[in-house]
């Protein structure tokens, strides 16, 4: 007899606690799915940026994700990105790639996983972890340590500040052996 009272309350907590558990609002269960898939995809983009009518950066990349909130649009770029920075002749400046990368806002790009910098007028490339491109300041940045291929050799730092048409580059702290040639 007592068994079967102590199968019967068992039996009851159980029901009960399956029923208390369920939720009755079904919209909230399905917002936060709604939440992490994107609401646009843009395969193949090719964008560009103009300052007053002249074409000056080329952003291409095989996938952007576009998330849209209330707040904010986000942007990711899950394949990566490639952005050419470009004279008024339409000539190459300088290349930035990544294999991922993310719109933090309008005007910010963080830019992480394998970033190459080719600098076409110092022959430089640089290899670093990340890279952030305030468009509002025009400057790219990184405050971690980053390797320097150039003319006269390989070299490391501790960041890199320059303006996104790389006509200004400053090395953080540099460090390593450089050949220099007397003229």
């Amino acid at each position: 007899m007592r068994k079967h009272i102590f199968e019967k309350i068992f039996f009851v907590l159980a029901f009960s606690y399956f029923f208390l558990s369920c939720s009755e609002n079904k919209t909230s269960q399905n917002q936060s799915k709604e939440e992490n898939l994107p609401s646009q995809i843009v395969n193949d983009a090719y964008l560009l940026r103009s300052n007053n009518g002249i074409v000056d950066t080329e952003l291409s990349s095989k996938k952007i994700e576009i998330y849209n909130t209330p707040d904010s649009s986000k942007m990711i770029f899950p394949q990566g990105v490639n952005v050419k920075f470009l004279n008024e002749d339409k000539t190459i400046k300088a290349v930035v790639t990544s294999n991922y990368a993310e719109s933090l806002s309008n005007n910010l790009y963080y830019l992480k996983d394998s970033v190459v910098i080719i600098n076409y007028k110092d022959l430089d490339t640089f290899y670093c972890q990340d890279l952030y491109w305030i468009q509002d300041s025009a400057i790219v940045r990184t405050d971690l340590p980053l390797r320097r291929h150039s003319e006269g050799g390989i070299d490391y730092a501790k960041g890199l500040k320059a303006t996104d048409d790389f006509d200004s580059v400053e090395v953080k702290s540099p460090y390593g052996i450089q050949k220099v040639n007397e003229e």
